[in-house]
């Protein structure tokens, strides 16, 4: 028979970078899954979050920026994801719509904790989200149907083949939800509905060997969703296209490897806010995005260079153009809008980095590496015009700046018997505020929150010590101390309350609030990871992680009543845990529970949230080589999970209890 070569579609990580603390979800972990929203499957990893507790099921995608350990969570996030290579992290606004990502379609997932100084550049700051999509070694057609409660509704559907060379892979997905009250039955009114949401995407990946060892790949996707935000006029629509080429030489260790990737993003969104009375009775709109384009566009490359055995060189560099802007009309006094606001910029991104990584005296693995950025912000515009003649009532002055920064990181694995190693590392990292934070002013309620065009980068410094023991193939046990430190990092300040008039924003309702977007000198985290592992026979898995994590704000300069308080949304005490068992080939049984500590909702730790626990579960049962059925329930319980609370001390909710029913085919 003719020998057939799967060539790689990227560059596999060395053996040495596992001195950075990571965590990997392989396609098991996501297609067993109880739930379909990939943030929550990531979430068994504790303290990776959103901005608030709420998944992509519910949440705002303006709040689904993802961070990590606990490091001051913000709606932009302070985590890189990638997928197959490319940033998903929105041009505009830094979030990730989650939505769009199939748990069917991914092979792989990476979480690499602490900052990425080597390969990543900006808003890697603590850490990066690696996702691989599946590509087909042979014919494959799969799909998946699924109704619920709450009106959940779910289709999935993919097809792929490789014919010599070449391969392919289509696939599709729509699901729909009639949603979830935020509010409790006590403190809901007339104009509180169901958050529900629509979502839809397609996408495709050509795949061919130009050689034994160069693979070329190019991408396409098409993302849609539209969602009811929890009030009769609050929502938001999202519509994504995006593209990418991919060429990956990976050849023998001895040779010369490389991996160019090339990508650009086109992004439109809209988003509308209300207003509510006292009794929820009524409500007004205060502020409709209307039109909120955004694009982005990319290269990447890196250039692997063999040393001695065992270890290599990379030689890589990036540049990213990002654009975006906001068109929105406000200021309600009652009889409809009557201001318009553009608002927006442009940023380039360069870096270049070289990164080694290493195996020495057998039992040693180093890794380090020094990456140097250029920054540009630029063509900074944020105008408000009275809606019925034009007439301009602020123009502000905005400044082009940039900068250099410089970073790295650097670390040592030392395996000390067979089944025990350990770790150090030390890094730096950065992220530059997103165009939403450094030029829109947005309202949510009666609180209001400006731009800043004076914000600096935040930069990330750390250091972690960690071990691994793992004495059988079946049981390992790892635990790691970190500690961070988080310079500059954005934040939603209070500067006054209402009511109240204060410039430049106007006039501030009684219960709002007005808060801009500052920089915080220095935040401090210091915290434990431990995670164990065990299989019995082949038939029962199970997975326990935890951390613990002290955020809190250790120089606050001139804004001296935050010095010494926690960071919002970051609970001191996070755990997961997850069970897979098969007690029978036909049958397997999932379990997947989650317990966030008690937190802060807001800067100032005036604001409570009270912890949680939330377990869910999927039984399924195999019909045929080809067809299963599954139940799954998620939040069984029916654990109140408190998002946030309002000005007003009210709670939102997040994570209803949700039980669906479905089959998979998979030929």
């Amino acid at each position: 028979m003719d020998e057939i070569r799967v060539t790689a579609t990227r560059l596999s990580d060395p053996e040495a970078r596992r001195v950075y603390g990571e965590s990997v979800l392989l396609a098991d972990d996501f297609a067993k899954a109880p739930t379909v929203h990939v943030d929550e499957i990531l979430g068994q990893i504790p303290g990776l979050s959103l901005f608030r507790r709420a998944s992509s099921l519910l949440a705002n995608p303006t709040t689904q920026g993802v961070s990590l350990r606990g490091i001051g969570p913000n709606g932009a996030g302070r985590a890189l994801v990638l997928l197959d290579g490319v940033p998903l992290n929105d041009p505009f606004g830094g979030w990730v719509f989650w939505s769009a990502l199939d748990p069917q379609r991914i092979a792989q997932a990476s979480v690499v904790r602490g900052s990425g100084a080597g390969p990543y550049g900006n808003q890697a700051l603590t850490g990066v989200i690696r996702l691989e999509s599946k590509m087909p070694a042979d014919f494959t057609l799969d799909g998946m149907a699924e109704i619920g409660t709450r009106g959940t509704r779910l289709l999935s559907l993919g097809i792929g083949d490789r014919h010599d060379k070449m391969s392919y892979a289509l696939s599709g997905h729509y699901r729909k939800s009639d949603g979830f009250i935020l509010r409790d039955k006590q403190s809901r009114g007339a104009v509180d509905v169901p958050a529900k949401s629509d979502v839809a995407r397609i996408s495709g990946v050509v795949e061919t060997a130009l050689s034994d060892s160069v693979t070329l790949s190019g991408k396409v996707g098409w993302f849609e969703e539209n969602r009811s935000n929890g009030t009769i006029l609050t929502g938001n629509d999202t519509e994504v296209l995006d593209g990418s080429l991919r060429l990956v030489r990976d050849a023998g260790p001895s040779d010369l490897r490389y991996e160019l990737t090339a990508f650009i993003t086109e992004r439109d969104f809209s988003s509308r806010f209300s207003a509510v009375d006292a009794g929820r009775a009524s409500e007004s709109p205060v502020l409709d995005q209307f039109n909120v384009p955004s694009r982005g566009a990319g290269l990447l490359a890196v250039l692997r260079v063999p040393l001695a055995d065992g270890q290599s060189l990379d030689l890589g560099g990036d540049v990213r153009r990002l654009e975006g802007e906001t068109n929105e009309a406000f200021r309600n006094l009652g009889d409809g809008f009557t201001r318009v606001r553009r608002a927006g910029g442009d940023q380039w991104l360069a870096g270049l980095y070289a990164d080694y990584a290493g195996t020495v005296f057998d039992h040693l693995g180093l890794s380090g590496g020094i990456r140097l950025d250029y920054w540009r912000t630029f063509n900074g515009v944020l105008t408000e015009s009275d809606l019925a003649d034009g007439t301009l009532v602020r123009d502000d002055a905005i400044l082009d700046r940039d900068g250099l920064l410089l970073n790295g990181r650097l670390g040592a694995r030392y395996r000390l018997t067979d089944a025990l190693s350990a770790r150090i590392s030390g890094y730096s990292g950065f992220r530059l505020p997103s165009l939403n934070e450094f030029f829109r002013p947005f309202r949510v309620g009666n609180d209001i929150t400006e731009a800043n065009p004076d914000l600096e980068p935040e930069r990330l410094y750390g250091f972690d010590l960690g071990v691994q023991f793992q004495p059988l193939n079946s049981i390992s046990l790892g635990a790691t101390y970190f500690r961070n430190w988080l310079h500059d990092g954005v934040g939603n300040i209070t500067v006054a309350l209402g009511p109240g008039i204060f410039p430049p924003t106007g006039f501030v309702p009684a219960g709002g609030s007005l808060r801009q977007r500052q920089n915080i000198d220095r935040i401090t985290a210091d915290g434990i990871e431990m995670e164990g592992r065990v299989a019995v026979g082949g038939q029962l898995s199970m997975v326990l992680r935890y951390l613990y994590v002290n955020a809190r704000i250790t120089d606050a300069g001139e804004i001296a009543d935050l010095a010494g308080k926690r960071v919002a949304q970051s609970p001191k005490h996070s755990l997961t845990m997850g069970a897979d068992w098969t007690p029978t080939p036909k049958w397997s049984i999932n379990f997947d529970g989650r317990y966030l500590g008690a937190q802060f909702d807001d800067d100032g730790n005036s604001r409570f949230l009270s912890s949680a626990f939330t377990l869910d579960m999927a039984i399924r049962y195999r019909l045929s080589a080809d067809v299963q059925m599954f139940l799954a329930a998620e939040n069984i319980f029916g654990e109140t999970v408190e998002s946030q609370t309002t000005g007003d001390g009210d709670i939102l909710r997040a994570q209803p209890q949700l039980f669906s029913l479905g089959v998979e085919l998979s030929l």
